[in-house]
C-alpha cells in the first residue's frame, strides 16, 4: 500500500469517528500522527501547506474536546506543538490501517 493509500485510508477511519472536527483537517491531523507521517504542528503544517495558527487550533481542539492527541511539548518561542495520540486516539485505528513510523 503506497504512503497516499495509507493516508487515505487512515483519514477514512477518523472521519467515520462521528465526531464534529473543527474542520477536515482534524481527522487529517489524526491520520498523519497514526501512519507517522507528521508528530508536530508546523511540521503537518509544511507538509500540507497549511496556517500554522489552524493547525494549533485544531489540535487543541482535537486535545481538549475530543482527547484524541495529547501534547508532549510545546516551542513557546515558535508555538510548535509536538503531540501524539492518546489510547482514545489511537482506537479510531485499531484493526483499520497499518501503523507506519
Amino acid at each position: 500500500m503506497s504512503q497516499e493509500d495509507a493516508l487515505e485510508t487512515a483519514f477514512g477511519a477518523a472521519q467515520n469517528a462521528q465526531h464534529s472536527y473543527l474542520s477536515t483537517m482534524g481527522p487529517l491531523i489524526l491520520a498523519a500522527s497514526h501512519l507517522g507521517i507528521a508528530k508536530d504542528s508546523r511540521g503537518f503544517a509544511r507538509l500540507f501547506d497549511l496556517a500554522h495558527a489552524l493547525v494549533i487550533r485544531e489540535c487543541t481542539s482535537l486535545e481538549q474536546e475530543f482527547g484524541l492527541i495529547e501534547t508532549q511539548k510545546k516551542d513557546i518561542r515558535t508555538s510548535r506543538v509536538f503531540y501524539h495520540l492518546t489510547e482514545k486516539g489511537r482506537a479510531l485505528f485499531e484493526h483499520r490501517t497499518p501503523a507506519h513510523g
